[in-house]
């Protein structure tokens, strides 16, 4: 694979010397640091700032919710989904990290390894990125079956179901960007990962608006008398701020692909917002479980371990109730 390809290929990696070239500035370290910066390349140092910055609080987050789903729980349907969207999350977070610090690293050295390195780096983001988008349509449309039709969700769900779809996500994320790393290496196209953000934006958005929808009106516009619970309003409000944040990085990449160049600087600065977006979603799932957990009448702080038992448990001692008076009648 040619040091040319790599650089035409990816489209999340805009270098700074390009956006410097383009506005008359030489950025290469020879020169010192005597030149001008261009407020496209203020723009993109810091919001690569802010990414790195949320990923820290969010790689803690998702940490404490995967040691805690692993080593403190007993894990049930449920639990095993937000086990594996953590999962999944965490590593977009630690892999968009390290992409971005090694993008600092390669506009000091142009040797092929940081080119190498950044394309692992971008491949792996993108595999995390869309395992999270299938694993919360999955979570979506189970919540709305569940909710929609309990009892053939309870009655008629297989033991090991949860467990058999996040393994058979997992394994079509990655064989889909495996055949994308294949489509790089031979240079098929320039785009290798262009028929996989098509996927997203044809099945996933239109899955997850509908379930999110169906979710919002059989919570919010039912009886009064019924208790909303808090597990299921956790999962609606996740759901709501993936719709906002996570895809428009995939609408971005598609508009870019579809549309010439106009400006890489414009088209660079809105993929590092879209990024931006991105490390959002995947931290602010932690900070949901927490808010909505947590116990607002008590006075005393509660750790974070109180808080996401209390939140799973309801899950858990609903679903034990509900399952109670059908082996009653048996």
């Amino acid at each position: 694979m040619s040091n040319d390809s790599l650089e035409s290929w990816s489209t999340l990696n805009a270098s700074w010397e390009d956006i410097g070239a383009e506005n008359g500035t030489d950025l290469s370290p020879k020169d010192g640091f005597d030149y001008e910066l261009s407020p496209y390349l203020i723009a993109n140092i810091l919001i690569s700032v802010s990414i790195l910055l949320f990923s820290i609080f969010g790689v803690m987050g998702n940490g404490t919710v995967t040691w805690f789903l692993v080593f403190c729980m007993r894990r049930n349907p449920f639990t095993i989904f937000i086990l594996h969207l953590a999962v999944a999350d965490l590593g977009a977070l630690m892999s968009l990290s390290s992409f971005l610090i090694m993008k600092v690293l390669s506009s000091f050295s142009d040797t092929i390894t940081n080119l190498h390195l950044l394309s692992v780096f971008e491949c792996s983001f993108f595999f995390m990125y869309n395992t999270g988008q299938y694993l919360l349509t999955a979570i979506s449309m189970d919540r709305c079956v569940s909710v929609v039709f309990p009892l053939w969700h309870r009655c008629h769900q297989p033991p090991h179901f949860s467990t058999l779809v996040c393994a058979s996500i997992w394994i079509i994320s990655f064989l889909l960007t495996v055949n994308g790393m294949v489509l790089l290496i031979f240079t098929v196209t320039r785009y290798p990962f262009f028929y996989l953000l098509l996927v997203n934006a044809m099945l996933c958005l239109p899955l997850m608006t509908v379930s999110t929808l169906v979710l919002f009106i059989k919570v919010y516009f039912r009886s009064k008398q019924r208790k909303k619970g808090k597990a299921l309003t956790a999962i609606l409000l996740a759901l709501l701020f993936f719709l906002f944040l996570a895809f428009p990085l995939t609408c971005v990449l598609l508009i870019c692909f579809f549309t010439p160049l106009i400006n890489n600087n414009v088209e660079s600065v809105t993929i590092s917002v879209a990024l931006l977006c991105s490390c959002l979603n995947c931290s602010i799932n932690p900070l949901i479980y927490f808010l909505i957990g947590r116990n607002k009448r008590a006075r005393s702080r509660e750790s974070m371990k109180v808080i996401l038992r209390r939140l799973f448990k309801e899950e858990e001692n609903c679903r034990e109730k509900r399952e109670v008076p059908v082996q009653t009648r048996m």
